[in-house]
Formats: C-alpha cells, sequence, structure tokens
C-alpha cells in the first residue's frame, strides 16, 4: 500500500521528519498486519471449540458437562490472548473494533486495507498538535483509495499538492513518487464509456453514452506545469530522476491523437494494465526518492488549526 505523504493544502506528519515516518509506515503495517492475523486465528480457534462443545452437547451431554470446564477455560484463555493482541494496534481502536475483525483470510485483507488507508488519511492531515480539516470529496475520492491501495509501499503519493514556489501558491496535478522515477498524473473521471475529445484548445469536450456533451479544463496544461515546477524544483537541488507526464482515465476513453511532446494518454482500455504494472514493482525505497520527497515537501503549504488539548 502506497504512503500518502501529501494531500492539497493538508498538515502531513511526513513534513516534519519524512524519513522517520516513511520508515515507520512501513514497520507499523508489518506489526498491525500481524496483530490482526494472530487475532483472526484466536477467534478462528475459540468459534471451533464452541461449535464442537455444541455438537458434543446432542449426544454426550454427561460428558460435555464434564469437559465445559476446560472448553470454557480454553475460550477465556484465547479472549484474553485476543485482549492483548488487539491492545497492540492501537490506543483508539475498541472492543466494537475487534470483533468486527474478520476469521476469513480474503475478508481478513479487504479489512486490513481499509483500517490502513483510514489510518494514512489521519497521518495525511495531523500532526501530534495540529489538524487540518479533509474535506467529503477527498474522503469518498475512489481514485485516492485505489491509488493508496494498490500501489506498494515503496510509492510516494502526493495527491494535488499545494507548493509555494517564487511566492506563488500552486495547486499540482498527482504526482507519484517511485523508486526510480517520478510520474505527475492528471484523471479525468467522467461518465462511464463517455469519450474524451482531447485537443490543443483551452476546453476539451465529454460526449457521454447518453449524446450528452460537457465542457472540462484541457488537462495538458495542467500537467505541463505541474511538470515544469517539478522539473524546476530537482534541477535546482541537483537530483536528477526521470519525470513522465500522464493522463489517466479508468472510466472513459479518450481520443488524443497528437497529445504534446512527453505526454502519455491511458484510458479505460489501458488503466487496468498499467496499474497492474506498477503493482509488480518490486524495487525498494531509494535514496534520491527520499531526497525529492523531502525537497518537495519543504515547498508544500499547510492549512490547519491547533488541535484543542494543545490551546491551553
Amino acid at each position: 500500500m502506497a504512503q500518502i505523504i501529501k494531500i492539497q493544502d493538508c498538515i502531513s506528519r511526513y513534513e516534519q521528519d519524512p524519513y522517520h515516518y516513511m520508515n515507520q509506515y512501513i514497520r507499523l503495517k508489518k506489526q498491525r498486519w500481524q496483530s490482526m492475523v494472530d487475532i483472526s486465528k484466536e477467534k478462528e480457534a475459540a468459534q471451533f471449540l464452541q461449535s464442537q462443545s455444541i455438537e458434543e452437547e446432542k449426544g454426550h451431554q454427561k460428558k460435555f458437562l464434564l469437559k465445559r470446564k476446560k472448553d470454557t477455560s480454553d475460550i477465556k484463555t484465547s479472549n484474553e490472548m485476543n485482549g492483548q493482541l488487539f491492545n497492540s494496534l492501537d490506543k483508539d481502536l475498541n472492543e466494537s473494533f475487534f470483533a468486527r475483525i474478520p476469521v476469513d483470510r480474503k475478508d481478513l485483507l479487504s479489512f486490513f486495507k481499509e483500517y490502513i488507508y483510514e489510518f494514512q488519511l489521519k497521518w495525511a492531515s495531523s500532526t501530534i498538535s495540529d489538524i487540518s480539516k479533509l474535506s467529503r470529496e477527498i474522503k469518498n475520492d475512489k481514485i485516492l483509495q485505489i491509488l493508496a491501495q494498490q500501489l506498494p509501499d515503496s510509492y510516494f503519493l502526493m495527491y494535488r499538492p499545494v507548493l509555494q514556489v517564487n511566492q506563488a501558491t500552486a495547486e499540482l496535478s498527482t504526482i507519484i513518487l517511485t523508486p526510480l522515477e517520478i510520474f505527475c498524473v492528471v484523471f479525468l473521471e467522467g461518465e462511464r464509456e463517455s469519450v474524451f475529445d482531447g485537443s490543443k484548445k483551452r476546453f476539451w469536450k465529454e460526449k457521454t453514452v447518453r449524446g450528452v456533451e460537457k465542457s472540462v479544463l484541457n488537462p495538458s496544461t495542467e500537467l505541463l506545469r505541474t511538470g515544469s515546477i517539478v522539473t524546476g524544483l530537482l534541477k535546482k537541488a541537483n537530483i536528477d530522476l526521470p519525470i513522465h507526464k500522464v493522463i489517466i482515465s479508468r472510466t472513459s476513453f479518450i481520443d488524443y491523437p497528437d497529445p504534446p511532446y512527453g505526454i502519455e494518454v491511458f484510458d479505460r482500455r489501458q488503466w487496468s494494465d498499467w496499474l497492474a504494472k506498477h503493482k509488480k514493482n518490486i524495487a525498494p525505497i531509494k535514496n534520491q526518492q527520499l531526497k525529492t520527497a523531502k525537497l518537495l515537501l519543504s515547498y508544500g503549504v499547510s492549512d490547519s488549526k491547533r488541535r484543542k488539548e494543545w490551546l491551553n
């Protein structure tokens, strides 16, 4: 699961000490996955003991009465172990969360990804002393969730970050820092199976399957600006990493026969392949990647307020 290091103008823990939190994220993620796996196994064992006791009760009531003390003791021991593992997850988790941890491994993986995603949103919008308000749009943003849950741990996400460069504030397109290269990406979320007609004009046309036409800003403009700003910052810091500029639509087709030089286009026909390729990237975090993340975060704009407990 990729690390969300910046969301728009939200304050982020990564801004304070990127190297520390990037390493801590991977360590905590492994620990919490193992804790949930252990809890799931203990719950499965407890359920088996309970079902076994019920079966015995049907034909061997007397034996069951003698054996019940031991079974109850086993279940109690199992519950005590669950509690210890549960306490190791997080201070703010409660018993209702523990009760929702699935036994089935496939369900557990989905549950874990949801948990880590919510955990990441907290890290990307707060510090120990300050907090930013996440908009409903961000909380429900499908693209952000897909990228965070599908890309590897070694990928860093800056989701439409707001940077202060040369005394000017600019909201950029999404920046994905991989171990060996950088992707500046604009995502076009249109109606399913609609067609975006690309051109050099300021506005593109989206044609829906219902025959409705909509106007959208030409994504190339934002993408070229983002690429130019990132290139300039890296050049000043003597960081040499390839920068790719990409337009992606996972829902629609893009008809853009002559895009500007250096811009790649992936629509609903290639989106899955693009994502699958990056999911398979097993390269570890690199030093140049860390330097780039720290550099870009140093230009980040943060709109936050003091937590109530820190006001006194």
